[in-house]
């Protein structure tokens, strides 16, 4: 079962907020980057994070989307995760207990009993994900008194020194040392400059692969792997007109072809699709309208995205996205029409269960 203790963070690095239904949303604000004069630590800019217990419900269900966009589990799976989160924190909460929620905050109790968050120190801005507070030793100002006024200044006072000579004759000679502190904080400079420069490029190396994760892990795979799989999507849709031109090696080799004598089977050819059954089960309906066939479960969901509407039929290590079924040609061939007269450029095919 997914931890949904460690989502959160994630969601909140590309989000502003997110609502845990039964519970309240988590509600960010930004705080700009801050420099601690007494401990001398610049802290970069964060995301100051809060719970608002008034705010329980969520038309658009969007966590248990994330949910099923990030882990392969169906809407009810996601749904069931939440509602045992939301018992669990209450149980602990009830109990006088806090639930810490990773680099977010801690949910507790305050003195009135209410339900709060207490935010963190975190990282949760794209822009500065991995930068870590910088500390830079604050210059000490030194103090000396004159005629009772008390001076401060940041370098160091000078030394006079009285030299005696053999010939009874005194002169005061004074030395003249290089500043120290200003030695010091130059140097300080520099150093601080040389981690920038080292973190700068992991900074942007981290936030690039954040941003295209899936190709980078799809390349690391190919290199590793000796037998690399590729997404196979089929994209064979009925022709217009003349369904003769059709030959044998655009049709999919699924399985024994069926009658032609068959009333259904006829009416499928009439209509342009290609009847080839392929046996996936008799849990499952007889006819599928398929518009891309995967065999990542990421990719599948990524193409389940784009049509909404649509689901994923997954047979094995083959996950195919559906936008109609029945057990009916007739009622297959109703919905692909109707699936053409609103969207006429998306190719989609049949797909026939020989249960």
């Amino acid at each position: 079962m997914t931890n949904l203790n460690e989502l959160f963070k994630d969601i909140l690095l590309t989000r502003d907020s997110i609502t845990i239904p039964g519970l309240g949303t988590l509600e960010t604000s930004y705080q700009p980057a801050q420099l601690d004069e007494k401990t001398g630590t610049i802290y970069p800019p964060a995301k100051l994070v809060k719970l608002d217990t008034g705010k329980t419900t969520d038309k658009e269900n969007a966590l248990e989307t994330y949910i099923m966009q990030t882990q392969p589990v169906n809407q009810t799976t996601a749904h069931l995760q939440i509602e045992q989160f939301v018992k669990d924190t209450k149980e602990k909460l009830d109990k006088n207990e806090s639930v810490t929620i990773d680099e977010v905050g801690i949910i507790t109790r305050d003195e009135n009993g209410a339900i709060i968050i207490k935010a963190v120190p975190n990282n949760l801005m794209i822009d500065n994900y991995g930068m870590d507070p910088v500390e830079v030793e604050a210059a000490k100002a030194q103090s000396r008194t004159s005629k009772g006024k008390t001076i401060k200044t940041t370098t160091t006072t000078t030394k006079t020194t009285t030299v005696k000579t053999s010939s009874a004759l005194s002169s005061s000679v004074r030395d003249t040392k290089p500043k120290e502190p200003e030695v010091k904080d130059t140097q300080k400079k520099s150093k601080v400059l040389k981690w920038l420069l080292i973190l700068l490029p992991i900074v942007a190396l981290v936030t690039l692969y954040i941003l295209y994760r899936e190709p980078v892990n799809n390349w690391v795979s190919s290199l590793f792997s000796s037998s690399p799989k590729t997404d196979t999507t089929q994209t064979v849709a009925p022709p217009v007109q003349d369904t003769t031109t059709q030959t044998k090696s655009n049709v999919p080799d699924l399985g024994e072809t069926e009658v032609v004598d068959d009333p259904e089977t006829k009416m499928l050819l009439d209509a342009g699709f290609s009847t080839t059954p392929l046996n996936i089960g008799t849990q499952y309906k007889k006819y599928y309208l398929i518009a891309g066939s995967f065999t990542t479960i990421k990719n599948a969901q990524k193409r389940q995205r784009e049509l909404p509407g649509s689901k994923i039929l997954s047979v094995g290590d083959q996950h195919r996205v559906y936008v109609g079924s029945s057990d009916k040609a007739d009622d297959i061939l109703a919905q692909y029409n109707a699936l053409k007269g609103k969207q006429p450029g998306l190719e989609v095919w049949l797909l026939k269960n020989a249960k």
